[in-house]
């Protein structure tokens, strides 16, 4: 099931740089999805060099983790609403951010609760292209 993500991922965002003009990747790094994202977007800027990669956390990261980050290339986002969040709702902030200012929303959300599904359904409000990948695969 995973190869199957990490391949329909990969087109997905192939068909994003190629034919839609996008340049800037945001990321989570919470669940598996993400990890499974940041390794694929990891190759795929080998290959589009021009692209930016940029984690958005919940919380702000360790010095050692900024380091680890920039190692890789990726850049940071941490906006203010986000540092401002209690933590207990710091990733919900982080997401609604996410839903709010992203042009396009891939994921793979299986389930019609939780917080990723709140998010996709927020994104689906503010009028945001949501490619799904649990609905391909």
């Amino acid at each position: 099931m995973v190869g199957a993500i990490e391949t329909h991922l990969r087109e997905v965002v192939r068909d994003l740089i190629l034919y839609h003009d996008v340049d800037e990747f945001w990321l989570g790094e919470q669940g598996t999805f993400d990890s499974l994202s940041l390794i694929v977007m990891r190759g795929l800027k080998q290959e589009f060099k021009w692209i930016s990669l940029c984690i958005l956390p919940a919380y702000y990261p360790s010095e050692a983790k900024l380091d680890w980050m920039y190692e890789q290339g990726y850049e940071l986002i941490y906006p203010e609403v986000v540092d401002k969040a209690l933590p207990q709702i710091a990733i919900l902030r982080r997401n609604e951010y996410m839903t709010q200012h992203a042009d396009y929303i891939v994921c793979y959300v299986k389930h019609k609760s939780g917080g990723a599904f709140k998010a996709v359904e927020q994104a689906r409000k503010n009028g945001k292209k949501i490619i799904n990948l649990a609905e391909y695969i």
